[in-house]
């Protein structure tokens, strides 16, 4: 494994840009059988032709090895792993001993913990928070918000991939060892799937917008049903609408059924004055 105190020569630094590159393409070639192993072969095969260029047999093997093998894992990860992989693959082109086990059991035992790591933060976490404060400016007719969901998401996802990669690279597999050792990883991920649940929460509550347009008199007076909920529980039927919207999804309602289905029901409420 590639000592921490080493850095990376112009070859790797190339072999690296050109596996992150080969990264980007991770749904382009996805399957359910094999998830995106295809994508992680390619994303290998820079490191393989420089480890095994003088081993054209244990280069093929070495490939056909990670396209063959399931593997699925949140796109951030995928960088982290990868380079982690090129380390392993680097120690196994040199060395005596045959690791390659080693670097399939690892690939398995780390892409479930990543990926949850991944979509717990990155996804329910992020995600919200960004595009939480991007939604606000694009509601105030600016394009900043769409300028800066790009920035701030997309590329800022792109850098960390990078960083990752070539910090699995780097420290091989100390990296993550040491995060597991110390209850780093089971920290981490609680810590972003609760922030991204209270993001959530309040961004329902602060765009998804209900009110109450029925007023019955009753004893000469108007009871306002709106007033009596922001009372006693503020932002009620925003929370039930997602709720139940998320429910439909979950039943495999297309996104475009659920739009019409809201839209109409809208109408129809909003017809009898109740809405």
């Amino acid at each position: 494994m590639i000592s921490l105190a080493e850095k990376l020569t112009k070859e790797e630094k190339a072999m690296l840009g050109k596996a992150f590159q080969y990264s980007l393409g991770t749904n382009m070639a996805s399957s359910k059988v094999s998830m995106q192993s295809k994508c992680f072969a390619m994303a290998m095969s820079p490191g393989l032709e420089l480890f095994y260029k003088d081993n054209p047999e244990g280069r093929k093997k070495a490939f056909y090895r990670h396209a063959s093998e399931f593997f699925n894992t949140h796109q951030v990860f995928l960088g982290l792993l990868v380079g982690i992989a090129l380390a392993m693959e680097k120690k196994n082109a040199e060395g005596n001993e045959d690791i390659s086990e080693s670097i399939s059991s690892l690939k398995a035992s780390l892409m479930g913990p990543t990926a949850g790591i991944g979509d717990s933060f990155f996804f329910n976490c992020y995600r919200v928070i960004i595009a939480g404060v991007c939604i606000g400016l694009c509601a105030g007719g600016s394009p900043v918000g769409v300028i800066g969901f790009i920035l701030f998401y997309g590329c800022a996802l792109l850098a960390y991939k990078y960083l990752f990669m070539t910090a699995g690279y780097k420290y091989g597999t100390s990296l993550i060892t040491t995060a597991f050792e110390r209850g780093i990883i089971p920290i981490l991920t609680e810590a972003a799937g609760l922030l991204g649940a209270v993001m959530v929460g309040a961004l329902v509550a602060s765009n998804v917008n209900i009110k109450v347009a029925l007023e019955p008199v009753i004893g000469g007076a108007a009871v306002s049903f709106q007033q009596m909920l922001d009372t006693i529980c503020p932002g009620i039927l925003s929370i039930l609408l997602w709720g139940w919207s998320f429910s439909r999804i979950q039943k495999s309602w297309s996104p475009t059924k659920l739009i019409f289905v809201i839209m109409g029901a809208c109408i129809v409420l909003a017809l009898f004055g109740i809405f």
